[in-house]
């Protein structure tokens, strides 16, 4: 998203104070990653944690959320890179082959172009914010599922991540030459430390036959024992 010096147009502060006046909950359905969804989030964030009074986690939220909606576009967009040079995404060394030519492919174009490829291949991005009083539970949802190799993949960097103290012991420790090295998560685990948000409440599943849901809940007081929490006294219980 935008730096925090960014001006965001005020027609998109209105439309995300509309958005918060009159529901809780907000989806946003989109093909690729452009400015103007951008700005709306970045402001739709913002407004949302000032009308609860904590304006000090929207830096916070608005870095998690965007690496998790980059994420799923370019989970989307990888499927049809692959698809175009005859690749298979299952395949583990179709993946690497293919890894490295995309990652070569990336650069700033990528995103518009391979947007209009992902709205006619209808592979798509699903951001939903469900908010209250209580807390702010975002679901980032794409419909390509994980291979098993990357679901795998995806685990074990979260793991790592959550054993690191900073992006720099990460970065030392577990970079790799694979998609992104999982910095992504690495950042998101670290962004909410930060903010002294417990990072196991950032999940990321998959079906294995349709979708990948990253899940992030935001507890926005100490009073309120997020879902994880609630799970675990359940089974104690």
């Amino acid at each position: 998203m935008p730096p925090n010096n960014y001006s965001i147009p005020e027609a998109i502060h209105r439309a995300a104070e509309q958005v918060i006046e009159k529901d809780n909950k907000l989806v946003i359905r989109a093909y690729g990653v452009i400015h103007s969804t951008e700005d709306f989030m970045r402001a739709f964030i913002r407004k949302v944690m000032d009308k609860f009074n904590r304006i000090d986690l929207a830096p916070a939220v608005e870095i998690v959320v965007k690496e998790l909606v980059m994420n799923a576009a370019k989970a989307n967009f990888k499927k049809i890179y692959f698809a175009e040079h005859n690749l298979e995404l299952d395949n583990p060394d179709h993946f690497v082959s293919g890894m490295a030519g995309f990652r070569d492919s990336m650069d700033e174009n990528i995103f518009v172009d391979y947007g209009k490829k992902a709205r006619e291949a209808r592979l798509m991005v699903e951001t939903s914010f469900d908010f209250d009083k209580d807390r702010v539970i975002v679901h980032v949802k794409n419909n390509v599922p994980m291979a098993a190799h990357e679901e795998k993949r995806a685990r074990e960097k979260l793991k790592q991540g959550l054993e690191c103290s900073d992006m720099a012991e990460f970065m030392m420790e577990h970079m790799d030459e694979t998609e992104g090295a999982g910095a992504g998560l690495a950042l998101c685990i670290t962004t909410m430390r930060s903010a002294e948000l417990d990072p196991r409440l950032l999940t990321i599943s998959t079906d294995f036959e349709t979708e990948t849901v990253a899940r992030v809940e935001i507890p926005l007081h100490a009073g309120y024992p997020p879902s994880r929490q609630r799970w675990q006294a359940a089974l104690a219980g």
